[in-house]
């Protein structure tokens, strides 16, 4: 019995020297720099997280609907339109929610060699429709539509960031992405006529 005891005795001692021991070593600067150090690479990998997370989604939409023939959601190759005469569905999986009462038109753009011109035809005053330019980054550098251009036919020029030269002549106004890399535009449609009010 009194053999158990000092065991137990021992195991506390034992214990309470660790823990002392323990709390002298995280006063020390030592750990607390190291601690600190610990806090900024999780800041950093977080940050990082951030800020990458949206072109990591975004490229994998971008393969699935431009490069792999193979998928199952392939549209068609760089700076083709691809029309969809269907609403979005639960098959529909490269973007995580599509809206399900849209059809859409799609065309991924890339920017790099040269800008490419969209021509909108004329869309019925009644009806809504835009075009939207947006980066891997899912940053939007433009809009074209009933809300900012109007439902009258026009050109319209994107570009890539880098890009200079000469305009092509009837485009009355340029988008300029902010980004080196392939850009999606998306073209939408209602499928309803809108109520539009003054």
């Amino acid at each position: 019995m009194l053999a158990g005891r000092k065991a137990c005795s021992v195991a506390k001692v034992l214990a309470a020297l660790g823990a002392s021991l323990l709390a002298l070593e995280c006063r020390s600067p030592a750990f607390a720099e190291q601690t600190a150090q610990i806090r900024e690479g999780q800041t950093i990998a977080e940050e990082a997280y951030l800020y990458g997370f949206p072109m990591i989604v975004n490229y994998k939409v971008m393969y699935e609907y431009a490069i792999d023939r193979s998928s199952a959601q392939f549209k068609a190759p760089f700076n083709v339109i691809s029309n969809e005469a269907r609403v979005f569905t639960p098959k529909d999986t490269a973007i995580v929610t599509p809206n399900s009462d849209t059809p859409y038109s799609l065309v991924e753009v890339d920017l790099r060699a040269e800008p490419i011109v969209l021509c909108m035809p004329e869309i019925e005053k009644s009806r809504y429709y835009d075009v939207q330019l947006v980066d891997l980054y899912t940053d939007n550098y433009g809009y074209m539509g009933s809300r900012t251009t109007g439902n009258s036919a026009g050109c319209y020029m994107v570009a890539g960031p880098d890009w200079s030269g000469a305009e092509p002549r009837g485009s009355p106004r340029r988008f300029a992405a902010r980004r080196s890399s392939a850009w999606r535009s998306t073209v939408r449609s209602s499928s309803i006529r809108p109520i539009w009010t003054t």
